[in-house]
C-alpha cells in the first residue's frame, strides 16, 4: 500500500487527529488536549473517534501553504497553545487536590489557598513567571502524598500520637514518588520533599537547612504554615492575623527563610488594608 504523502493530507478537508497532529507537527495526544479543551473544534464518528475539518486547524494558527508544504505553528501560536494545556493542568490538579483536601482536618481548600499565597509572596521576591507557574504547581501538590495516609488520622479530631505524626511526616516522601513518575511535574519534587525543611536544619525528612534547600520549598513552607494557623481545627480556634504574622515572624532565622517571612508579611499586610 502506498504510504500517503504529506501533500495527499494537505488536500484532505477531513483529517483523522494522526493526520492533524502530523501537520501540525504535535502528538496525536495534544491533539486531543486541544478538542478536549475546547480550542479546536471536531466532530465525532459513529465509533467514537474524532475527525477535524482542515480549515478548524487555523484556530490553532496553522495556515497551509502548497508551495511550501505544511507548516507548523508559529512560536507566538506554539506559546499559546502551551499556555493552555498548562492551564488546563493545572485545572485538573487543582480539581483533584480539592478532593484530597477533604480528607484533612485542615477545612476544604488549603492547598489552592497555600498555593495562592505562595505565588503572591513568589512575585513580592520577584520571581520570573515560568518559575511561578512552577511554584504554583509544587504548591497545589505540596500534600499529595497525603494520599498514601489513612483516613483515620487524617480525619482524627484532635492532637496526634507521636506514631501517628511520624506516619504524617512520611507524606512529603510519598508526594516526591508520586510527582517523580510525571515528566511535566518531576521539577516539582524536591519541592514537595523539603517543604517541611526547616532554615536551621531541624526539619524532615533530610535536615537540610539554608539554601540547601530550594526557594519554593522555602515558600511553600511559610505559605503552608500561615494557612495552618488561620485554621479553625477541632482541637484550637484559628489565629487572628495579627498572631498568626507574629508567629511566622518569630520564626524567622529558624524554621523559615527570613527573606520569605518578609514578603509573606507584606503580602498579608497589603491585602489586609486592601480589605479595610
Amino acid at each position: 500500500m502506498r504510504k500517503k504523502q504529506p501533500d495527499d493530507v494537505l488536500s484532505k478537508e477531513i483529517l483523522n487527529t494522526r493526520e492533524a497532529a502530523g501537520l501540525l507537527k504535535v502528538t496525536t495526544q495534544t491533539i486531543k488536549n486541544y478538542i478536549y479543551s475546547g480550542r479546536l473544534q471536531a466532530l465525532k464518528t459513529p465509533g467514537g473517534h474524532h475527525r477535524i475539518r482542515r480549515r478548524d486547524l487555523q484556530s490553532l494558527g496553522f495556515v497551509a501553504d502548497d508551495s511550501n508544504g505544511p507548516q507548523s505553528l508559529s512560536r507566538e501560536d506554539l506559546f499559546t497553545a502551551y499556555t493552555g494545556l498548562v492551564g488546563t493542568l493545572v485545572e485538573t490538579v487543582e480539581a483533584l487536590i480539592k478532593a484530597l483536601d477533604m480528607r484533612d482536618i485542615l477545612s476544604s481548600g488549603h492547598s489552592a489557598r497555600v498555593a495562592q499565597l505562595s505565588c503572591s509572596v513568589g512575585m513580592r521576591m520577584g520571581l520570573a513567571e515560568k518559575d511561578i507557574q512552577d511554584l504554583r504547581l509544587a504548591a497545589l501538590l505540596h500534600d499529595v502524598g497525603k494520599i498514601g495516609i489513612s483516613d483515620a488520622i487524617l480525619g482524627k479530631p484532635g492532637r496526634l500520637t507521636e506514631q501517628e505524626f511520624y506516619t504524617v511526616k512520611k507524606h512529603s516522601e510519598i508526594g516526591e514518588k508520586i510527582v517523580s513518575g510525571v515528566a511535566y511535574l518531576s521539577s516539582a519534587a524536591p519541592v514537595i520533599r523539603h517543604h517541611h525543611e526547616f532554615y536551621n536544619g531541624k526539619g524532615y525528612p533530610d535536615g537540610i537547612g539554608g539554601d540547601d534547600i530550594e526557594l519554593g520549598a522555602r515558600i511553600i513552607s511559610v505559605a503552608d504554615a500561615f494557612d495552618f494557623l488561620r485554621s479553625d481545627l477541632s482541637f484550637r480556634a484559628p489565629l487572628s492575623i495579627a498572631d498568626t504574622l507574629q508567629e511566622i515572624q518569630n520564626g524567622a532565622g529558624m524554621q523559615f527563610d527570613p527573606s520569605v517571612v518578609e514578603a509573606c508579611v507584606d503580602v498579608i499586610r497589603e491585602r489586609t488594608q486592601q480589605v479595610h
